[in-house]
Formats: structure tokens, sequence, C-alpha cells
């Protein structure tokens, strides 16, 4: 093949989003998404898997950290056929209704009468305690989320789920 359709050829797979031969919006490995981004559930996500990018929204919340890092889609930790959920809540569908206003289990924990999120208290909503905590078995809290890596979820996110929060957390 000559060198001038070769190139045109590359150019017309890069226009289009191919890499490797997958196309952006899907992936089977992080590095289908290139390095600034990760593989998920066969979509490309910008950020890390513990420092996703979001947005001061609950659908950026849940689509890039809930739906991804927290299991829900996969069997294991948040997803509702999951043993390891252990008194926590499913995120499985649009998981705002156990979220929002909804009282915590704290099944490991003596601390009780805990909202999950509380719009507008990010002080007192009981998702931002579990994410920022590192321990495995605080006396008061229980375990620190995520379980396998408790308070790896890196500060940006953390203060973006903050943000929504402080506005209300809204189911936007």
């Amino acid at each position: 093949m000559p060198a001038v359709p070769l190139r045109a050829a590359i150019a017309a797979l890069l226009a289009c989003g191919c890499v490797g031969g997958v196309p952006r919006a899907q992936c089977a490995i992080d590095a289908d998404c290139g390095a600034a981004s990760f593989c998920a559930q066969a979509a490309c996500i910008e950020g890390t898997r513990n420092c996703p990018k979001l947005a001061p929204t609950f659908a950026s919340i849940d689509e890039n950290l809930l739906q991804v890092s927290c299991g829900s889609n996969e069997i294991n930790c948040h997803s509702s056929n999951s043993a390891a959920v252990e008194g926590g809540p499913s995120f499985a569908g649009h998981p705002y209704g156990v979220l929002v206003n909804a009282p915590a289990a704290n099944r490991f924990g003596t601390a009780r009468g805990l909202t999950l999120v509380k719009p507008g208290d990010p002080d007192n909503s009981f998702l931002l305690t579990k994410l920022r905590l590192t321990s495995t078995n605080d006396p008061q809290f229980g375990s620190g989320q995520p379980a396998t890596a408790p308070g790896s979820t890196c500060a940006d996110s953390l203060a973006v789920i903050e943000q929504w929060i402080t506005l209300g957390a809204p189911d936007d």
C-alpha cells in the first residue's frame, strides 16, 4: 500500500477515535483508554480508579464512582446480590433514594442515628465519613471505604462529593 493512502487510513482511524481497534467509548483494558483514563465495565472513565474525574452532580458521582469503584455492577461490595454488602446500601440501579436522607446501618460501629447523605451538611453525611476513614476497624464508624483500601479515594474526588452535598445533594 502506498504511503499516502496508508497515512490517510491511519488518520481516519484516529479521527474516529479508534485506538488499538477499540472505540474510545469502549474498552477491554486500561491501555485502551489512554494515559488519563481507565477502563471499567467496557467504558473509558477519566481519571484513575482511586481518583475518577467527577462533577458535583449525582449523575457524575454515580456513573464514575459508585457504579465503578463500589462494585455495584459486579458481584462484590455494593451490588444487590452481594453477601459483602453486610448491611450497607446496594448501589444497583439508581441509588439516589438509598443514599440521600437515608439512615445508615453502621453495623460495625457504635455511632447511631447517622444519615448516609444529609443534603447541605457534608460534615454529618456518613458517606463522606466512610470514604475518609483510613482504618479497617474504627470503633465508632466501622471500616473505612472502599473496604479493600480504606481511605484511598483521592482528595479531589472527596471534595467534589462534599461540594455536591453542600449544594443540597440534588438528583441531577
